[in-house]
């Protein structure tokens, strides 16, 4: 990522980072962005998220496995408006992931069904970056797109039975990103 820190004007081609959001969820992630051309960078980030809980039972005796399981990959096109990886861009972005999430007890949605399936789709999305010094960087964005997620619904207990296929559209927010990067050239 391009910054220009202490003075020196170096131009930076790689940059590694990751969404201080996904953290706050406690879902591990990290992201490469490289420098393709003036004003282009194609960035690719990834999270993980594998908490599985104790299990639990409930007054029927059924068993049940408590997770919280996704894992997705962002690739992200931006165009900077000033040079790249300083200040405001505009990006395309797509989305990939899988998800197996329920019998969660502290969550009356998701205490005795499970969802699991996969999500994807793409979106435009608009971002800064400020410069911390020569190295580094914080990069704020926003964006909006289109998702289309495919999944069965199940109970929870264990080898519980599938409740039905199901197929959702979604229009709306797609990204959202308080990234701290750290320029490698």
């Amino acid at each position: 990522m391009l910054l220009l820190g202490g003075g020196r004007g170096v131009a930076q081609t790689v940059g590694i980072k990751s969404n201080l959001l996904y953290l706050a969820t406690t879902t591990p992630n990290l992201g490469v962005d490289f420098r393709m051309a003036d004003h282009w960078s194609m960035s690719l980030h990834g999270s993980y998220n594998p908490f599985l809980f104790p299990q639990w039972t409930d007054e029927e005796g059924n068993a049940y496995n408590p997770k919280i399981i996704h894992w997705g990959v962002m690739p992200e096109l931006k165009y900077w408006f000033c040079k790249t990886y300083e200040r405001s861009f505009i990006g395309l972005h797509g989305i990939y992931g899988q998800f197996n999430i329920g019998g969660i007890p502290f969550i009356d949605q998701l205490r005795t069904v499970r969802y699991h399936g996969q999500i994807y789709g793409g979106g435009l999305s608009y971002g800064y970056q400020f410069a911390i010094g020569s190295r580094w960087g914080l990069e704020l964005s926003l964006g909006a797109g289109y998702l289309r997620m495919q999944y069965d619904r199940c109970d929870a207990y264990v080898c519980g039975d599938t409740q039905g296929q199901y197929t959702r559209d979604y229009i709306g927010p797609t990204k959202a990103a308080i990234s701290l990067v750290y320029f490698i050239n």
